[in-house]
């Protein structure tokens, strides 16, 4: 299979997918930049604290552009930046033939859970845990309040952000890829079969790969549950994600 694309992933934080980044970093060509790139303190951080200050959407988009010529893999969270730097990012990926994968979450609750968690206690990436974990189970840290305000604004905002991206690919006529965290990991065809399918939607042939696909699955399960009656008012932030959540 010939003429291989580089790829933008389009999510929210905390959607999963590691597995899903792990076979694209394996099997594409194209070299891949830290996570989230645009987030700030990453990589490409300064470009957002720049438009953020100037407002200035042709050097944005120039410099955008001059990074995209590179054709590295990116996982891009569109809740974290202006929408116009996802709008732009797109249309630089177009420019320089990128094939685009939406990567959503079904389950709206355990996502936000999983992500309010994490700013409770401060601890994003599992060696985190490992870290931060012991001391609050021993009752030595107290972990962080909910934002129960914030929790809200989170939500209605990821909806906006999310539909704002699927619009914006259509308009300007994206070949993309709408992917959902449970349909990958936990529905009726294993990862395997999903991932193939992508694969070929990119240009990649993995058929003659040996793939331990047993090792790309995810469960979805939550290390943080164990720590659930440690958080204040953790209580109060499951009884309202169940009231606004819609699914």
């Amino acid at each position: 299979m010939s003429n291989p694309r580089p790829t933008l992933t389009l999510t929210l934080r905390r959607t999963g997918g590691t597995s899903l980044q792990n076979f694209l970093i394996q099997t594409s060509p194209f070299e891949w930049v830290v996570d989230e790139p645009f987030n700030k303190n990453r990589i490409w951080g300064h470009l957002v604290k720049k438009f953020r200050e100037d407002k200035d959407l042709e050097a944005l988009e120039a410099s955008i552009d001059l990074l995209l010529e590179e054709q590295v893999n990116i996982k891009h969270c569109v809740e974290v930046v202006p929408f116009a730097v996802t709008k732009v990012l797109i249309k630089c990926a177009m420019k320089h033939g990128y094939f685009f994968i939406v990567l959503s979450r079904r389950n709206s609750i355990r996502r936000l859970r999983s992500l309010f968690m994490a700013i409770s206690t401060d601890a994003w990436e599992p060696e985190h845990e490992a870290e931060k974990y012991p001391a609050i189970l021993s009752g030595e840290v107290e972990p962080a309040p909910i934002n129960l305000d914030a929790l809200v604004r989170q939500y209605r905002g990821d909806q906006l952000r999310l539909g704002q991206t699927i619009f914006q690919l259509r308009y300007q006529k994206a070949d993309y890829d709408w992917l959902v965290f449970e349909e990958l990991y936990q529905g009726e065809e294993p990862f395997s079969v999903h991932a193939a399918k992508l694969a070929a939607r990119i240009g990649i042939d993995v058929s003659a790969e040996g793939w331990d696909w047993d090792k790309l699955n995810e469960s979805g399960k939550q290390s943080s549950c164990q720590i659930e009656k440690f958080v204040p008012n953790y209580d109060a932030m499951m009884e309202i994600l169940k009231e606004i959540c819609i699914d």
